[in-house]
Parts: C-alpha cells; structure tokens; sequence
C-alpha cells in the first residue's frame, strides 16, 4: 500500500456567540483537515494545527507507505515543516494504518486500558451578558443536569472576577462535581500565586496553565506556592520541548494535544516520557471531530499514573463550545451519555467524515 496523494483542507468555522478565554476574544475556530490516500483504496483523516506545505508532502509522503510514519515525521520536520502541521498528517496514518488492517487505533498503540472514558465539559467562558455570574452559574447547572461529574471554567480576567465567579460556579454545582479552572496563560508569575491562593479555596481539581507555557521555572514556583495541582504544556511541540517540565517537576498534570504536539507518533514519546517522571497526562482537547476521535484513541491506552485501585480517572476534555465542525463533521459523531463517552471500536480512528460538510467552511 502506497500514499499516492494527500490532500489538504483548511477550515474556518465562524462563530455565532463570541467567548473569551484569559488571553483573546474567539470569533472564528481555524483548523487544518488533512486527507492521505492510498492506492489500495483507503484514506486517512487527520487534523493539525496547519496543514504542510505542498513541496514537503511530495518528497516526504507521496509514494511510501503509510507504515513509514516515523520516517515521514522525521522527513517533515528536517524539511522545516511545523510540528503542528506534521500533526495532522501523522494521524491520517494511524488512521490508514488502522483501517488496512481493520483495527482501532487503540490496538496499534497497544491495546485499550479502558472501553468508556470520563468526559469533562469545558466551557464557562467569558461572554458579554448583562449578569456574567448568573449566565456562568446557568451554563454550570445545565452541565450537571446533562450528566457531567467534572467541568472547567475559564479564569485569568483579573482577581475580582476570577475570585467572585469561581466561587459562585462551586456553590451552584456542590462539592461533589470535579471543578478545574484554566487561566490560558494569562497572568505572571506573581498574580498566578495572588490570584490562586483565593481560588484553591474552591475545592479545585486543577489550575491549568497559569502563565505563559515558556516559563518553566514560573511554573515551578507556583507549583510549591499552590496546594492545587498544576497543569499545562497543550501548546507545546514534539517530546523534546516537554524535557524540561518533566525534569524539574514542574507539572502535576501534562496536556499535550495530539493535533499540536506532533501526533500520535509524538504523543507516545510525550506519554511515555511522563510515566517515567511520574506525572499525569490528561490530554487537551479543542478541536473538530477528528482530533475528538484520535484523543480517545490515546485514553484507552494511556495507563494510569500511578497504578493504583482507585485511580485518578481518566479524563476526556469535552468541548461544549458551538463548532459544527465537532458535532456534524463525522456521521456517526461522538456523543456523551451521562458525561461518559464510550471509545469508538471501528478501524483506525472509527470516523465516516461528512466531506459536503467540509466544502461549507473551507477557507
């Protein structure tokens, strides 16, 4: 089986109801659909954070095999090819890979710890109403109500309505409801600890990316100043940039994205590289059908850190936000029951795409 094309899709979905996160104002949700096709037949879907340039698909994919993926990536990225970029297409090959074979992906990477996954629903952004709390409280609520057992809020817009809304959402929702917040960046070293020392106050599960994800030693800081667990690193690329995180124990909780860090090549490494440094991996998701599939393709593999008989669950970042390109891109798309999402059993991602779909928000 030889790749004979691949064929790239960059999307644009406009947003209808604005959100805010700590850092900017979301109008329109970007992503880069990649399709590699074979000549026996079948393709491969993947999404990157861009999509690679020509030049680079003809000399480094076009005419091997979809089972050369750790050549490909190492091809890519010596052509100077981004990570993100490479991302997409390292997962159409684990899709092609899966689907010549008629097995999951989960199976290929070795095997599934788990068959239903716990979702957590991320929303509570920033949204201009009249009454911001209530609005905040309203959505929480609604979350519980459709099953959810843990949710995300976003925080970084200062103390005042950081400390006021956090604490609203957590008495609405009770105490037995999983409560993380996410600052995407948004504050320095000093006013993440300022701010955080109020906000553990909440019961909190963890507090995500509280400064810039450059700022190993910040994060450091804030995770001896804290009694919250800290995570991050969804922005990082490939294995080598999480070194430093692991090392020096700056993390409680890794979160790479397989659509930025480098795929599902990459995300291996990532995986791997945190067990060994006893930190948790909790992936990042905020992206199209596509990066939903291959994100619970990684949870039925990752094993739990640390072993235990009651682990620390296995979570499934659950984007509540409006993108048709999550809910309808795939034709048999993936739905929570109860904030539980089972892990898709068809070949390689387990996805029918909706191609008309795609020609609608092409950019």
């Amino acid at each position: 089986m030889k790749i004979v094309d691949v064929k790239t899709y960059p999307v644009v979905y406009p947003v209808k109801d604005p959100f805010s996160n700590g850092m900017r104002t979301t109008r329109q949700r970007p992503f880069g659909i990649v399709e590699v096709i074979t000549d026996s037949g079948l393709s491969g879907w993947g999404e990157g954070t861009g999509v690679p340039a020509r030049r680079a698909l003809e000399s480094q994919v076009i005419g091997r095999s979809p089972f050369d993926y750790e050549v490909i990536w190492e091809g890519l990225q010596l052509q100077g090819t981004d990570i993100g970029a490479i991302s997409g297409v390292d997962i159409a090959l684990w899709d092609l890979m899966g689907k010549a074979l008629d097995k999951p992906v989960y199976q290929l990477l070795g095997g599934a710890f788990r068959s239903k996954v716990q979702a957590y629903a991320t929303g509570l952004f920033r949204r201009e109403r009249s009454d911001p709390t209530a609005a905040l409280v309203d959505e929480a609520r609604g979350y519980v109500d459709q099953g959810f057992k843990a949710m995300k809020m976003k925080v970084g817009f200062g103390p005042d309505y950081d400390i006021k809304n956090v604490a609203a959402v957590r008495r609405a929702i009770g105490d037995d409801i999983l409560f993380a917040v996410d600052a995407n960046c948004a504050y320095d070293r000093g006013s993440a600890i300022a701010v955080g020392q109020r906000l553990v106050e909440n019961n909190l599960l963890w507090f995500e990316e509280p400064i810039s994800s450059d700022d190993v030693e910040g994060y450091i800081e804030i995770r001896r100043a804290l009694n919250v667990r800290i995570s991050g690193a969804e922005q990082l690329r490939g294995h080598r940039a999480f070194r430093r995180f692991f090392q020096e124990r700056a993390l409680d909780i890794a979160q790479p994205d397989v659509s930025i860090c480098g795929g599902f090549t990459e995300f291996k490494k990532i995986a791997a590289m945190a067990s060994a440094n006893h930190v948790r991996v909790i992936p990042h998701m905020f992206g199209t059908a596509i990066r939903m599939a291959a994100t619970l393709q990684l949870l039925a593999n990752l094993p739990d850190v640390p072993h235990s008989n009651v682990p620390f669950p296995a979570l499934l970042e659950y984007d509540m936000s409006e993108n048709a390109l999550r809910t309808e891109l795939a034709k048999n798309p993936v739905i929570h029951k109860d904030g539980v999402v089972s892990i898709p059993q068809g070949p390689g991602l387990g996805l029918e795409i909706n191609r008309e779909l795609l020609s609608r928000y092409a950019a």
